[in-house]
């Protein structure tokens, strides 16, 4: 009648408070003890009325629910009755709030103040829905929620939070209300009446309405753990098969190398996101959480398989580029979900540390991917002059160098390809990472020497000064080499200081071993230590170039080592 004839339901409500004001006024005139004498006696109209529009609230929730339960009856499949029931039952309590603020609106105005329709509206719906869905999830400590599927876990959260929000705006004094004096009984009808009958206890009405408030928010966190729990093993699931699955395989016309990795892991990404962006509000601490836990758990499964595509060296490319693209997407999600939501600024910076972490993994593999090509280019070089580096040929025949000689047309062979098969900036990478892997490749195969020369007395080499002549002479081509990618990579030029400095030290430090020069050991053992950051490993390291070329004086230069220990740990302190 409200609805459809307000003027109607304002004109039978102002008749009821003018008999009841018949009523105190007849009162007002006989003494209460000559009441029962009287021959005249009012029926308590509003009271009547209170009571049985309270009543009728709750048979309109009841009926509601009742249609969905009738419909869902004659399910054929049990669990898709269950499944399809649960989800009914959710979209009934969802038109029962959404009525909340359509009787305040448009119903509560036809009424006096004091009748206070609004609270006993919300009442019997927190009463009805509460009732409802305890019952579909096992009770107050969730005992089914386990059953439910991801969704139905997603639309009882972001019911809660409709039906959290919705009262706590209309009822501000239950916000604040986190302990109450109502009995945990869902099951019974609330009495929202004082003793007349004639007005409602706004005491404990907003009491019964923030029990209900509390007891759902305590099913919400429920809910919300399940959720979390079962997110992260679907995107356990759906990453490792992700993983591990075939990716298609592609090269752009530039000679760029890609696979499918990128969109087959956040296509995966983006259902589980929107999935979750959908059924949730779009100011969820939910949804927050559950955008952080996708986002870690794709950090965690990359960390985990990176390795895994770093098979040879155009893998090593491809993957790279696809690292590198999914920085990128990362970002693209985030600006997404920032258009597409409403985030407070702590969510936002929640989500952007979150996201962040995911990015920087991406980027760094990206790097990695890029740098350990080195592996793959060393192979064959190592497989052509491993052996021969250091050997008598090297040291009688090789006038022009012609060992590093082929070990720098060798990258420079690979350099081509790297050039089609990643963008500049992983090139640079790549190429700073083939000048370290030059140098450690150098290091490691005259280490290797001094680890086969079984003499105690003589010199690993023929002549020391020939040697040390045809070190010198590969130092300078393999460095020429590089310096001459410096114009175009401009930054090459300090890695190329950094690393080859080991280079020209040990070289001067087996000059002085082989007494083809007169400086202080000491001052090249502290370059050298810098750069190795252990004692033990800094003693082993000269000790090996001495037993290289002068093997009396091996014990003697540990010695000296040892004696700058004090030196060497205030230079490099131990972490």
């Amino acid at each position: 009648l409200a609805l459809n004839n307000p003027a109607g339901m304002v004109a039978l409500v102002e008749a009821v408070e003018v008999y009841e004001r018949a009523n105190d006024q007849y009162k007002s005139l006989h003494d209460e003890n000559d009441m029962p004498n009287q021959t005249l006696h009012f029926t308590d109209m509003r009271a009547a009325a209170l009571s049985q529009i309270y009543q009728d609230f709750e048979l309109r929730g009841l009926e509601v629910f009742r249609g969905v339960h009738m419909q869902q009856a004659d399910t054929a499949e049990e669990d898709q009755g269950l499944n399809a029931q649960f989800t009914s039952v959710l979209r009934a309590a969802t038109e029962l709030v959404a009525e909340i603020e359509v009787v305040q609106s448009d119903i509560a105005p036809c009424f006096p103040p004091h009748w206070a329709i609004e609270v006993l509206w919300s009442a019997c719906v927190a009463h009805v829905c509460s009732n409802q869905i305890i019952q579909q999830i096992g009770g107050p400590d969730g005992h089914a929620l386990p059953d439910l599927t991801v969704t139905q876990l997603l639309d009882l959260v972001a019911w809660i939070e409709f039906f959290r929000e919705t009262v706590e705006e209309m009822f501000p004094a239950v916000a604040e209300l986190h302990a109450t004096q109502k009995a945990a009984d869902f099951e019974t009808k609330p009495d929202l009446f004082a003793s007349s009958g004639k007005e409602v206890d706004m005491d404990t009405a907003t009491d019964n309405l923030a029990w209900v408030n509390n007891m759902l928010w305590e099913v919400h966190r429920l809910a919300q753990e399940e959720f979390l729990v079962r997110t992260r093993t679907q995107s356990e699931e759906w990453l490792q098969s992700v993983y591990e699955g075939d990716h298609s395989k592609y090269q752009s016309k530039e000679g760029r190398l890609t696979t499918s990795l990128c969109e087959d892991v956040f296509s995966v990404a983006a259902v589980q996101l929107t999935t979750i962006r959908e059924r949730l509000s779009k100011k969820s601490d939910a949804l927050v959480m559950a955008i952080c836990l996708v986002f870690s758990m794709m950090r965690s499964k990359q960390i985990h398989a990176r390795n895994g595509f770093l098979q040879d060296l155009e893998t090593c490319c491809a993957a790279s580029n696809d690292f590198s693209r999914m920085s990128e997407k990362c970002e693209e999600v985030l600006q997404d979900l920032f258009d597409e939501c409403e985030f407070t600024e702590d969510a936002i910076a929640t989500l952007e540390a979150s996201s962040n972490e995911l990015l920087s993994i991406y980027s760094a593999d990206a790097v990695y991917a890029a740098q350990s090509v080195h592996v793959y280019i060393f192979e064959p070089i190592r497989r052509e002059i491993g052996e021969e580096l250091f050997g008598e040929d090297w040291e009688q025949n090789c006038t022009h160098n012609e060992l590093a000689t082929t070990l720098t047309k060798t990258l420079e062979d690979f350099l081509g390809d790297l050039e089609q098969y990643v963008d500049e900036f992983m090139l640079k990478k790549a190429v700073d990472s083939l000048v370290s892997a030059s140098v450690v490749f150098y290091v490691r195969c005259l280490l290797e020497c001094a680890e086969k020369h079984r003499n105690n007395k003589d010199s690993y080499f023929t002549s020391n000064r020939k040697a040390l002549e045809r070190m010198s002479g590969d130092i300078k081509v393999m460095r020429r080499y590089f310096d001459g990618l410096v114009e175009d990579m401009p930054a090459l030029r300090k890695v190329i200081e950094k690393e080859f400095e080991i280079l020209t030290t040990m070289h001067e430090l087996m000059s002085i071993a082989a007494a083809v020069t007169n400086s202080d050991a000491s001052d090249f053992i502290l370059v050298m230590h810098k750069r190795i950051q252990d004692i033990d490993l800094t003693k082993h390291a000269v000790g090996d170039l001495w037993h290289l070329v002068n093997p009396t004086q091996e014990r003697a230069v540990w010695e000296l080592v040892e004696s700058m220990e004090d030196t060497l740990l205030a230079v490099c302190p131990p972490d």
